[in-house]
């Protein structure tokens, strides 16, 4: 692993005060308002407030497990997949993409993305590994009131950064390698999965075909490896079909994923939303502790202005890759690049844990009773549904629906859904719910759709996986016959 010469840190820390321009934001579309606090790359003072806070409250009521969870494509997000997601109202899927492009491409296209994938196996492994280090520590201070020591942190954040960008230029690369072998049939494909993402789920060959590669190419059918050979074909797609405007757009997450938020929108089923859990947990706090966050998000918008700055030209650098300037390309220069974002980023996220120690150590006993509370409300605690039964456990797991269909109005109503008409209400459904309207929630048609959401209705944008157990969707299923 990298380990920088005090030098170099000293050299590096000089990034941190240097204030600079914002990057350019994204052009608008029709659906960046829907998502605009989480997607649109809009990182000002109240939408770096409500990052704060959502952050501040999943670190302070979860735990180091939950610190560790990150979706996939968080690694070397330097695509455009984001803006994709945003721009197509969520259609957009990294694994339905990825396989269609995978069934697209050619057996030239598919060996460079799979030599991607395991070149960069150990480069993922180390920067986990160090992710993991700064995780620690940072950790420590919360729960010990010690001192963070940004010294060696510093030193991992360089570490950090040069990890991320070397996986960045590694599938970087692979894109290069397709893109100079598309003819013009596949390019057209990909013309017409940008104008309409909606189309990959609904692509039964590119899934037969992946699951075919999986088993001669990809040893013992590793689920990782898998992972990064879809996930690359998925970056591959937005990049080549995108813009850098695209690619500059981040969520308000970053920079600095590390306080568990990730891990309470997948618990929730993706149902927790920053916005509102921003809002529900200043409630519960003081004035003196709303100053600590706040002072926070002052200390913040200039190192993000420095952070998306640096991304830039980092973006920029790996271009020449693709446009063919490889005599123009300075790999130690790019590594410069990467050490300062890296150290950038850790700033953040040193930011952002002094001042949640700071909330923390003056949170009264009532506070953290209320605290977790709210918790509850967005996590599924698997162990006491598992003691639970019939209504009680369909009460419990409705909690995954709620966030969307009942507190947030983001999709219809499930009152009296029981054998309704499919896409009744007055709501604006998505094409996919559209064309079933001629069908009836059944109970054993929402037994079909809640196992498999994408498969029973292809193309629909609800962005949940699916209940694997029987019994739990028959236990959801019957406690949604009693809402009227």
């Amino acid at each position: 692993m990298f380990k920088p010469s005090s030098l170099v840190i000293a050299l590096l820390s000089l990034v941190l005060v240097s204030g600079t321009a914002l990057a350019e934001k994204p052009a608008k579309t029709k659906n960046v308002e829907k998502y605009a606090d989480e997607y649109s790359g809009r990182h000002n003072q109240k939408n770096i407030r409500m990052a704060v806070a959502s952050k501040a409250f999943s670190w302070l009521s979860g735990s180091p497990a939950d610190n560790e969870k990150l979706s996939v494509g968080k690694s070397a997000q330097f695509f455009g997949f984001v803006a994709l997601r945003y721009q197509s109202d969520r259609a957009a899927r990294r694994g339905d993409l990825g396989r269609v492009f995978h069934h697209l491409a050619s057996e030239q296209q598919r060996a460079a993305v799979l030599k991607a994938a395991k070149q960069e196996t150990q480069v993922m492994q180390d920067w986990w590994t160090v992710r993991k280090q700064i995780l620690r520590q940072l950790e420590y201070h919360l729960y010990t009131g010690e001192a963070i020591n940004e010294t060696e942190l510093l030193t991992l954040s360089a570490e950090f950064g040069w990890l991320n960008a070397h996986a960045g230029l590694i599938e970087a690369q692979a894109c290069a390698s397709i893109e100079q072998h598309l003819t013009a049939a596949q390019w057209q494909k990909l013309k017409q999965l940008r104008k309409d993402p909606a189309l990959a789920s609904r692509d039964n060959k590119a899934r037969l075909d992946f699951s075919s590669e999986l088993e001669q190419n990809i040893p013992d059918n590793s689920k990782d490896l898998a992972a990064r050979y879809e996930d690359i074909f998925a970056k591959c797609f937005s990049y080549l079909t995108g813009t850098l405007q695209d690619r500059e757009v981040i969520p308000l997450g970053q920079p600095a994923q590390f306080f568990g938020f990730v891990s309470i929108r997948h618990k929730s089923g993706r149902g927790a939303k920053r916005g509102k859990i921003s809002k529900q947990f200043d409630k519960l706090l003081s004035r003196e502790q709303l100053t600590y966050l706040n002072k926070a998000t002052n200390a913040l918008l200039l190192e993000i202005k420095q952070f998306k700055r640096l991304r830039r030209e980092l973006m920029l650098y790996m271009d020449r890759v693709r446009f063919g300037n490889q005599q123009t390309f300075d790999l130690e220069e790019y590594k410069q690049l990467a050490y300062k974002l890296g150290v950038v980023e850790i700033r953040c996220a040193i930011i952002e844990a002094l001042s949640y120690r700071k909330v923390r150590a003056v949170m009264s006993e009532a506070q953290q009773a209320q605290m977790m509370v709210l918790r509850s409300d967005y996590i599924i605690d698997s162990k006491t549904t598992e003691n639970l039964a019939g209504l009680d456990r369909g009460k419990q797991l409705f909690k995954l629906c709620a966030g969307c269909h009942q507190q947030n109005n983001l999709a219809p109503s499930l009152n009296g859904i029981l054998n309704r008409p499919v896409a009744s209400l007055n709501f604006a459904y998505s094409d996919a719910f559209k064309q079933q309207q001629s069908a009836i929630w059944t109970s054993e048609k929402l037994d079909s759709f809640l196992a498999a959401p994408d498969k029973a209705i292809p193309g629909n944008k609800m962005g949940f996986a699916g209940l694997l157990k029987a019994q739990d969707r028959q236990a959801l299923i019957s406690y949604l016959s009693t809402l009227k």
